[in-house]
């Protein structure tokens, strides 16, 4: 660390002692290769990657791909931080500051005042929150349309995955955790509802499989979206490639609350919002149905939350499992997050697809009987 604040001081032309650093948490652990600095009356990210080894098949670090994005995408016009000074030596690189909380913090302030379970009002105490949503989709989007543009220069930076296959296997475990809450019911299902559950699953994966996936970031949450000024401001681009932006939508706009005393989660989305995403859409990209994009959306939020109940129901099973351990630190009380997730599939709805609903309505039943 020494060595780097050198090179910082003599990028500044001060003294190394006249640079302050301060931490950074993520909840209550504190950050490893992140920190906050102050140097004179200015304040910088310093971010120094840990990984030095190459990440795709050109040969590109985590550091050269996050460098290159962001400075591709500053020059884009994308709210993104701007870096200030960078050494490939030193694998770090300083940026502007954008902000001293992220979505993630904020929703979970909003939740736990305003105590309520799914999603923010825009009466809520405190200035107006739907506005601020609406310019974070609207720069997701330009995000997004930037990356369209210049794939071809970004194709040596992606980070090649199965993304079939992963999608699959998410598919597979919803099905069987669809499974679990059905059998959570006081009568079993009969072989009909288990045969129209079966159909309804099938159109989801379908659906979700033949839609095309679009270039961006591979580290897509709440806590990498920074908020200042109400300023919405992208970060950690070190992992770019394919994905479906739906599944990116969701996942920016559910706050998880990890490492947070007496959080939870929060899903972002509503109705509204959908139906900006499904407009700019059918404009820019896809030429298919308003009605199929939103499905989407809400198909994507249904499997996501059925994800988080897999691994809290694995965690429950498999207490002394390292991945368990570490996930009950993070999330705190299991039993409040399972109830949680699962009023959120129940009541985000943010389509009108009938067979996301079918499955709502199964889940629902399963809770109240």
């Amino acid at each position: 660390m020494n060595d780097l604040l050198n090179h910082l001081a003599e990028h500044f032309n001060i003294n190394p002692n006249e640079i302050t650093f301060e931490k950074l948490l993520h909840g209550r652990r504190e950050k490893q290769n992140v920190h906050k600095i102050r140097v004179k009356n200015e304040i910088y990210l310093l971010k120094r990657h840990e990984v030095v080894r190459a990440a795709t098949d050109f040969g590109h670090t985590p550091f050269r791909i996050e460098t290159h994005t962001l400075s591709m995408l500053n020059k884009g016009g994308c709210s993104v931080p701007q870096i200030v000074w960078l050494s490939e030596q030193q694998n770090a690189f300083l940026l502007s500051w954008c902000g001293d909380e992220t979505l993630d913090t904020i929703a979970q302030k909003k939740s736990n005042t305003n105590r309520i379970s799914t999603g923010w009002e825009t009466q809520s105490a405190g200035w107006e929150t739907q506005p601020l949503r609406q310019r974070i989709l609207k720069e997701l989007c330009k995000i997004e349309n930037f990356f369209a543009e210049n794939a071809a220069h970004f194709r040596p930076y992606l980070f090649q995955h199965n993304l079939e296959q992963n999608l699959r296997r998410l598919l597979e475990q919803g099905r069987s955790t669809l499974g679990y809450l059905q059998h959570l019911r006081k009568t079993a299902p009969t072989e009909l509802q288990s045969a129209q559950l079966d159909a309804a699953w099938k159109s989801i994966t379908g659906q979700l499989l033949d839609a095309k996936p679009t270039l961006g970031a591979l580290d897509y949450q709440a806590h990498n979206i920074v908020i200042g000024n109400q300023q919405p401001h992208f970060i950690d681009f070190a992992s770019i490639g394919w994905d479906w932006q739906e599944r990116r939508l969701v996942q920016y706009f559910n706050s998880i609350g990890a490492y947070k005393e007496g959080a939870n989660f929060n899903s972002l989305l509503n109705s509204e919002l959908v139906e900006i995403y499904v407009e700019w859409v059918t404009q820019h990209r896809e030429n298919c149905s308003p009605t199929e994009i939103a499905a989407r959306v809400d198909s994507h939020h249904l499997l996501f939350y059925l994800s988080v109940i897999h691994r809290v129901l694995e965690a429950v099973a498999k207490p002394k499992r390292l991945d368990s351990k570490i996930l009950s630190e993070a999330w705190g009380n299991l039993q409040s997050r399972f109830k949680h997730a699962i009023s959120l599939i129940v009541e985000v709805k943010l389509s009108d697809d009938p067979f996301t609903n079918q499955i709502r309505e199964m889940i629902a039943e399963s809770q109240t009987e």
